[in-house]
């Protein structure tokens, strides 16, 4: 007999759209690592796709060049135009998500992914990020990013924010959560529903899921295609980064519980004892996932404490002194997390 060979089947055409901001706030050796991943991940899949992916590199040329960005490639990269067909598109002042929507708009395969420039692709990233579109229903796909850490005030983030553990992947497969920073969509439909444009920095992503599901839309979230994305670049940036989520967390409050004041002060209460009871249960039960010794975590606890507290505050003071015009029904979020 014979013997029967079998081939895998070829990844779709894609296109890979990579903003260029967080790379201007991040340490270099974070954008340089994502650069590498990147560039290797492309590489192990070379002979698994139908054709070379697109990659774009979406950029506000008031802030920076082009031949910045081509520096930093040179460095970290130098075979990754041999693994893609390699694009950079200037744009007039266009911040994260607007450049990440302008990008699509741009986009001329069915599918397109979304990863930031401080995002490390690991093995694999990519035909488990596209997997799920077999299926013709599924119209986006969400990943699974982890925070890298290098120091104390980094590995307390990455015990304490928003993404999981590497160990946590069940967990993340619950969590009805997508993020900008790792995922793909059918590009028609995301052309026809874009990331909102919010008075707010960073929950954009949140409420587009929630619409998605409250429409009745499939989408899939694996873990299998994971990111490593840089951690917040030292302590004034996380001060700041602090005052903002608080000021986004009362945005989400006054959108999805009440706006009455009252009620946004007692949420703003009620999530600051939330995550500082989480944030103490991870510090002292997980801490050794990120490399914490024990000799660390009071001072972990404080740095943990600190930026929750200036998150409550920031929330508080927006509670007492912002008001926002409700969104539209099909922005509305259905219930918090």
């Amino acid at each position: 007999m014979t013997g029967m060979t079998t081939t895998e089947p070829k990844l779709p055409p894609i296109t890979i759209l990579i903003e260029w901001e967080n790379a201007q706030d991040v340490e270099d050796f974070w954008v340089r690592r994502a650069l590498t991943a990147l560039q290797d991940e492309l590489e192990r899949q070379h002979n698994l796709m139908s054709e070379l992916p697109r990659v774009m590199y979406l950029y506000n040329e008031n802030v920076v060049h082009e031949d910045a960005i081509r520096k930093e490639i040179a460095i970290a990269a130098p075979r990754l135009e041999q693994f893609c067909r390699l694009e950079f598109k200037p744009t007039p002042g266009l911040t994260y998500y607007k450049l990440k929507n302008y990008g699509v708009a741009e986009t001329r395969t069915e599918l397109v992914a979304m990863v930031d420039s401080d995002a490390a692709p690991q093995p694999g990233w990519l035909p488990a990020l596209l997997k799920p579109f077999a299926d013709p229903q599924v119209m986006a796909v969400g990943g699974f990013t982890v925070l890298g850490f290098n120091n104390l005030v980094s590995k307390v983030m990455a015990l304490t924010w928003i993404f999981n553990l590497r160990s946590e992947r069940k967990q993340t497969l619950g969590r009805h959560k997508i993020h900008a920073n790792n995922c793909a969509f059918r590009t028609d439909f995301f052309r026809a529903n874009p990331w909102p444009d919010l008075p707010a920095f960073k929950k954009q992503c949140g409420f587009w899921i929630r619409d998605i599901e409250k429409r009745g839309i499939k989408w899939v979230r694996t873990a299998d295609a994971m990111t490593v994305h840089a951690p917040q670049p030292g302590i004034p940036f996380l001060i700041w980064r602090a005052w903002i989520a608080g000021l986004d967390r009362d945005y989400q409050g006054a959108q999805t519980i009440s706006q009455n004041r009252l009620r946004r002060v007692a949420f703003a209460f009620q999530f600051w004892a939330k995550k500082s009871w989480r944030s103490t249960k991870r510090i002292i039960a997980k801490g050794h996932e990120v490399d914490l010794p024990a000799w660390q975590m009071p001072a972990a606890l404080f740095l943990a404490g600190c930026y929750y507290l200036i998150l409550l505050v920031a929330q508080l003071g927006s509670a007492l002194t912002r008001r926002y015009q409700k969104l539209p029904p099909l922005l509305q979020v259905l219930q918090h997390q």
